[in-house]
């Protein structure tokens, strides 16, 4: 009877590897079978969804959120000091005679940049195609968001008014306009060479 035991935990175990397999088996055969489009739109919500997930934790915000927004406010603070502008920087604020902006959660940048990324990274080609735009995009978007906070350092300071406009319509609609357009062009450029090296083999 002590022998038997052992053989049914084993008979058991071994249906469940079975049951597993099978299980995952078919899960890849179902999602080869999908269509390329459809592997990019989930790929691209899951990466979403996971970066989201990572965004709002206060893991995220402590360790991440609050030092990227005090660099960034030091890198629009040395790009208006650079063009004669006497600002001074503390942590997320930007202060100076006539004006005072804070970089706040949403004017990062880091939600876009993490759209194009995503979209990039889960784009049907090789990486060799993929590593070129996930660079230029991340240096171009980063770039652009010390230009557009400085941007809204200077209307504060001289157009008061229509700092709210600057900072919704024109900075963050812009600003995803510009990452669309980057997207279009990377996946422009890299089916072209993805398409050159297939000829060429």
């Amino acid at each position: 009877m002590a022998k038997k035991g052992p053989k049914k935990k084993i008979i058991k175990g071994k249906h469940k590897q079975q049951k597993t397999s099978n299980t995952s088996t078919l899960f890849t055969k179902y999602w080869q079978e999908k269509s390329p489009v459809f592997k990019f739109i989930a790929g691209f919500f899951g990466c979403i969804l996971a970066f989201y997930a990572l965004y709002y934790s206060t893991w995220f915000e402590v360790n991440f959120k609050v030092p990227i927004l005090a660099i960034q406010a030091m890198a629009g603070g040395a790009l208006l000091n650079l063009f004669g502008y006497s600002v001074s920087v503390a942590n997320e604020v930007i202060s100076g005679a006539g004006a005072t902006v804070k970089i706040a959660g949403g004017c990062d940048g880091l939600e876009a940049t993490a759209l194009f990324l995503a979209a990039i990274l889960v784009f049907p080609l090789p990486f060799k195609f993929k590593w070129p735009g996930l660079l230029a995009g991340f240096i171009v978007l980063s770039l652009l968001n010390v230009f557009r906070i400085a941007g809204l350092y200077l209307t504060q300071k001289y157009y008061p008014e229509a700092f709210d406009f600057m900072h919704i319509q024109g900075g963050l609609y812009l600003y995803s306009i510009i990452t669309i357009l980057l997207m279009l062009i990377w996946a422009d450029w890299a089916l072209k060479n993805y398409k050159k090296e297939r000829l060429a083999a």
